[in-house]
């Protein structure tokens, strides 16, 4: 092995001597032929340093208009002291004498090309080698890094250091002669990509290559559910969602949810992103079934024709809910536990001195004595006896002044002192297996449960109790066994009394024997035996758990020419009220007809996880605290046993970057799945003419077409096919994996790329090392350097913080991006080389000066240069005050470093710690004392916050520190912003959302906040939000 090294270590690099010399050879003789390798051939092509010169002159006396031959090349070098570096007059001679013509130049030129290629691939090869046996870089950075020396090879541009201006002078010379004759000809004089909207690429020039664009929005857009809307776990355990938010917020725990399938399936996802949302007006939504939850106007719900908003719905309109959560834990008690918790939920007295047990009948009773005497020894029961009254079982201790076990149990449950209207099945229920969850529902029935026969001959089961909450407990247990519980609020007389409870309806015939077989009656057995013998007696009818009428235009596109009357005798089924669609067919009538049509997607939806439930209410609540999750490609979970959604002119912006340039546009969809992006696509694409009316996406995912519309659906499809769109839905894929793909469609489609588009940024990985702040903060800087590498605009979708909900004026500003923050003008920046201080206001327009920044991994603070100083606009802002008199006046969303990491001003409590350098002259330390060196590490002192107070509004600014992205400003660490990289920054507005009787109703707003190399300003366009689609307004041209 050691030879073989050896051997190619001797060898000379590739090289065709006799190639360089034709070349050189046939522009001396040949004054035209040097204009046709000037797109194949660069001076550091050539091997020899001596062609290298020569082809060198020979492009300046090109470039300015002078011949290149023999005496004009010699004069060149002559003049510049050259003509003796390169071999005198006798080279340039020899390379006439060895040239006949100039006709097979082009040959020569890519025989040079081919050997220069192959020679830059044996060095990035050897830096391969290098780097692999570097043990401190991950696997991950190190395929990174090779596949990047790899790839700069298969380019046709050259991945260089330093370039002359006069070369970049001449082809900027060009570009500008371009531009002037095309503003002659009428044509667009835009210097990047146009992206057909008139009034952005006016103000843009379109967008330019190896340009980062963020473009930023409110997450969700208001789809948003109220604080405590609960969430099923899969270990069983109920959590309210912003219980989930915040414990993804303190350690990063991401829960595993029930999400609906493309199959009609629940399955287990797990989210990618928790949103806050701040506090919104909220509807409350209430079902037949009396399942309820509480949701912003614009959250969607799942209809039989797709997700639509709750603006849109009406009540009638049926939901989606799931028939079945067949979720349960493994966790495991004692059986005397389960009986006891829920005979005192029941029939119990848990605000007396001792728990009390009240019930008549014997067998119950029997029970729960023995369930007291297995749970402990040292309890008795009592039996007191009250004449007429019913006789009640008081449990006490056996000694007096021994502390009672089961109060104590009572009491870390949670539900000891609590009354009748208090009472709530304790957390760790939900979370027992299948045979405990039904031992406790079989208990807890034998209280306040029933099941019998009606006069009518209709058979009833139920639960009352005049706990809300408890009862919607017991109707979500139920629902884990597949049983069907209706919930009511009733008014019933009792002793000359009008009492209000709630009540829990079982009458689903299959949900009854469930009932039965698997969870039971105790003490009830003479009464269930009656219910057994009529049932066996009916057959199964239902006038509610139906599938939605309009499902039947479904059924005359699947069934094709056949008649419905052989269809429906094929399967033995009366025909009447099917073919014209009066009635909601049931499930078991829809399956024998889905069958018959062996239609999959149809036999999905009649066997599905699905209950469609009326809307019997829609109600406004008020303002509350909302929030949301992000679910990876199906984008919808469970909550409050209902099915809900969750959260574009990104997409719209791709779509017709292919359309007009017809270069590869690649789109990375973090959140959403690809198959749910084209349907959005295909969406935007039916709507060709503005007389066209369109077809939303959520009709096309159900195929709710008409047969008119077959038309406009086929010709969405082919206009859409021949795009060059590329698209990749993998969730959460690393910077590195993203890259690789990246480049491997660069290389595959010829080396140019349109449009890169990340959606979106907040949903990318980072190298984990790092805090998030951090991390965002390497990603964005990781996708300029991939737009550069690539030469393509990137655009990145991000989000905008929750702070401008909080404003009066709701119109996004640069300082509003998620991950992002600013200061007020008065803050003191130090300059790291003098010492002085500056407020942060006189450095706007200012770059490359030195200040103090600290080193997240070390803690030792260092010097970092500053590349940009900016004002973001006026803002509300909030004064920081610490234990050390330190003051600093900061946007909500500011970072400042705590001892958990970079955190918002707006998530630091009173009592936190925040990091204050110790370098810089520090006098305030002297009166801590001795306690100094428990809040001091390295070059940071751990001050504490002692208030947090909200100002006036005023201008804001920033710094961009690309090493360490944070600097020191009045004594504090604090981070800079993520659009330090961006050279344009968009956000989106649409006033209609915020204002419904506006007059801009169907308009959106795209701010350009932040434009690098141009202006900044509004431009607004038409948006249809059916059809996510934007347009040209009509005067855009004018």
């Amino acid at each position: 092995m050691s030879k073989e090294f050896e051997s190619i270590s001797d060898r000379l690099p590739p090289q065709n001597i006799e190639a360089e010399e034709a070349v050189l050879g046939g522009i001396l003789i040949d004054p035209e032929a040097v204009s046709r390798v000037l797109d194949t051939l660069r001076p550091e092509m050539f091997y020899v340093a001596a062609h290298q010169e020569i082809f060198r002159a020979c492009l300046m006396l090109h470039n300015q208009s002078n011949p290149t031959d023999m005496m004009s090349l010699t004069t060149w070098l002559s003049d510049r002291d050259l003509l003796e570096k390169i071999g005198g007059q006798s080279k340039i001679a020899q390379l006439c004498d060895r040239t006949v013509s100039a006709v097979n130049i082009d040959f020569y030129a890519q025989l040079v090309a081919d050997k220069y290629a192959r020679r830059k691939l044996a060095e990035a090869a050897r830096g391969v080698v290098e780097i692999s046996y570097n043990n401190e870089l991950e696997l991950a950075q190190l395929l990174d890094q090779s596949e990047q020396k790899i790839f700069a090879v298969t380019q046709s541009r050259t991945q260089q250091g330093l370039v002359p201006a006069a070369d970049i002078l001449t082809k900027t010379f060009y570009e500008l002669e371009n531009r002037f004759n095309s503003l002659g000809t009428g044509n667009s004089s835009a210097t990047g990509l146009i992206t057909g909207f008139y009034d952005f690429d006016a103000m843009t020039n379109g967008l330019q290559r190896s340009d980062l664009i963020i473009l930023a929005g409110r997450p969700s857009m208001g789809k948003c559910l109220a604080f405590d809307s609960e969430l099923v776990l899969a270990d069983g355990s109920i959590r309210s969602i912003e219980t989930i938010y915040q414990q993804y917020q303190h350690n990063q725990t991401k829960p595993n949810l029930l999400t609906l399938r493309e199959n009609w399936r629940f399955d287990w996802t797990e989210p990618s992103a928790f949103i806050d949302d701040g506090i919104k007006p909220v509807f409350s939504v209430t079902t037949a079934l009396g399942r309820q939850i509480e949701t912003t106007l614009t959250h969607p719900f799942l209809t039989i024709t797709g997700w639509q908003q709750l603006g849109k719905l009406c009540v009638g309109d049926k939901i989606a809910l799931p028939r079945k959560i067949a979720v349960f834990g493994k966790e495991v008690c004692p059986a005397c536990e389960i009986k006891l918790l829920a005979y005192l939920l029941g029939d119990g007295s848990l605000t007396e001195t001792s728990p009390r047990f009240t019930n008549t009948n014997p067998k119950i009773q029997d029970d729960f004595i023995r369930a007291v005497e297995q749970f402990s020894p040292i309890l008795k029961v009592t039996i007191d006896n009250y004449g007429d009254r019913i006789s009640a079982l008081h449990i006490t201790a056996k000694k007096r002044g021994t502390c009672d076990p089961l109060i104590t149990w009572l009491r870390d449950l949670g539900i000891w002192g609590k009354n009748v209207h208090q009472k709530t099945i304790p957390d760790f229920v939900f979370r027992l297996e299948k045979s405990l969850v039904a031992l406790f529902l079989n208990r807890l029935f034998a209280t306040d449960g029933w099941i019998s026969v009606l006069s009518i001959g209709q058979v009833q089961s139920g639960y009352a109790t005049v706990s809300k909450k408890l009862a919607r407990q017991v109707q979500h247990l139920l629902l884990r066994f597949g049983i069907i519980a209706k919930l009511k609020y009733k008014s019933v007389k009792y002793n000359q009394e009008i009492h209000h409870l709630w009540q829990l309806d079982i009458t689903d015939i299959l949900s009854l024997q469930i009932l039965i077989n698997e969870i039971g009656f105790f003490g009830k057995e003479d009464a269930l035996q009656k219910v057994k013998t009529v049932l066996n007696t009916k057959r199964y009818q239902t006038n509610t758990d139906s599938i939605p009428i309009k499902v039947g235009h479904n059924l005359t596109t699947a069934k094709g020419n056949q008649s419905w009357e052989n269809l429906t005798q094929s399967v033995g089924i009366n025909s009447s009220n099917i073919c014209e669609g009066n009635r909601a067919p049931t499930k078991e009538k829809l399956l024998k007809l889905f069958s018959a049509i062996d239609c999959q997607s149809l036999q999905n939806l009649a066997t599905s996880d699905i209950y469609w439930d009326k809307i019997i209410a829609i109600e406004f609540v008020g303002k509350k605290q909302v929030y949301d999750l992000t679910i990876p490609k199906t984008h919808n979970f469970v909550a409050n046993d209902i099915c809900v959604h969750n959260t574009a002119f990104g997409l719209e912006l791709a779509r017709k970057m292919a359309e007009i340039h017809r270069l590869p546009v690649a789109i990375f969809s973090l959140e959403m799945s690809k198959e749910q992006l084209v349907y959005r696509l295909l969406a935007s694409q039916s709507k060709v003419r503005s007389s066209d009316m369109g077809i939303d996406s959520n009709r096309l995912r159900t195929g709710q077409i008409s047969e008119n519309e077959w038309g406009t659906v086929a010709m969405a499809i082919s206009g859409l096919s021949e795009l060059p769109l590329f698209i990749d839905d993998t969730p959460n894929p690393p910077i590195t994996e993203l890259r690789s793909k990246a480049r491997r469609l660069q290389s595959e489609k010829g080396g140019v790329l349109g449009l890169i588009l990340i959606d979106y940024l907040q949903l990318m990985e980072g190298s984990g090392s790092d805090n998030r702040v951090q991390e965002i903060s390497k990603i964005t800087r990781s996708l300029k350097a991939l737009a550069r590498e690539l030469n393509v605009p990137i655009i990145a979708l991000s989000q905008l913080s929750r702070g401008v909900e909080a404003r009066t004026n709701k119109r996004p500003m640069l300082s509003d991006l998620r991950e992002s923050g600013c200061l007020s003008g008065d803050s003191l920046i130090t300059m790291a080389d003098t010492g002085s201080e500056i407020p942060i206001r006189d450095l706007v327009g200012k770059s490359n000066f030195a200040i103090w920044a600290v080193n997240p991994q070390t803690f030792k603070m260092e010097r970092a240069i500053v590349s940009n100083a900016f004002c973001t606009g006026s803002k509300p802002v909030y004064q920081l005050k610490t234990q050390l008199g330190r003051s600093l006046k900061a946007t909500a969303n500011h970072k400042f470093l705590t001892i958990q990491g970079w955190e918002r001003l707006d998530e630091i409590q009173i009592g936190d710690r925040i990091a204050i350098p110790l370098q810089i002259h520090c006098p305030e330390l002297q009166t801590v004392g001795d306690d100094i060196a428990n809040f001091v590490t390295k070059d940071i002192y751990w001050d504490k916050v002692e208030a947090i107070n909200l100002l006036a509004e005023e201008m804001v600014y920033d710094l961009t520190v690309p090493s360490l992205s944070n600097f020191v400003a009045n004594g504090f660490y604090v981070h800079n912003s993520i659009e330090q990289d961006a050279d344009l920054v968009i956000n989106l507005y649409r006033d209609e959302y915020y204002n419904p009787d506006t007059p801009d109703r169907g308009v959106a707003e795209i701010i350009i906040s932040k434009h690098r190399n141009g202006p900044v300003g509004t431009v607004k366009l038409l948006f249809e939000p059916r059809l996510t689609k934007f347009e040209n307004m009509a005067s855009s041209r004018s």
